[in-house]
């Protein structure tokens, strides 16, 4: 069995969370959750801490230099299918100088600012993104 690490960061900026929608095909794949709206993130890599894969992440897929607070959320899940445990570590952070979001499209296809999940209530949502804002306040 392999256990792999993902990072994650719920970004806030002046009350308003940053989300990004996946994209269906993924580097010629079909993604995860296609076309839901999740945060910045992924997975940790070799030689490199959790908290040090959130600030990476944010930089590669949203272009945002953040600092992280604390850990906001955690969550396993077994995937027979890999044979593969994946625990997923989500930080609150902060931007720490405004910049130009830009998404790489073979990822992410848009991107919103929201005070909560009503803003976009009709939309696909990743999972745990909905424990996170019903355990708020963050």
């Amino acid at each position: 069995m392999t256990v792999k690490l993902i990072a994650h960061t719920l970004i806030e900026k002046e009350g308003k969370y940053l989300l990004i929608k996946r994209s269906k095909i993924k580097r010629g794949l079909p993604n995860v959750y296609p076309s839901y709206w999740d945060i910045p993130g992924g997975g940790v890599e070799e030689n490199e801490l959790p908290r040090e894969a959130a600030l990476r992440e944010a930089m590669e897929e949203v272009n945002q230099k953040i600092r992280i607070d604390k850990i906001i959320h955690e969550d396993s899940q077994f995937d027979a299918s890999k044979d593969t445990v994946f625990t997923r570590l989500v930080y609150a952070g902060r931007i720490l100088e405004e910049r130009d979001i830009i998404l790489d499209p073979e990822e992410h296809t848009d991107f919103i600012w929201i005070s909560s999940l009503k803003d976009i209530e009709s939309e696909l949502i990743v999972p745990y993104l909905i424990d996170i804002f019903a355990d708020k306040p963050i």
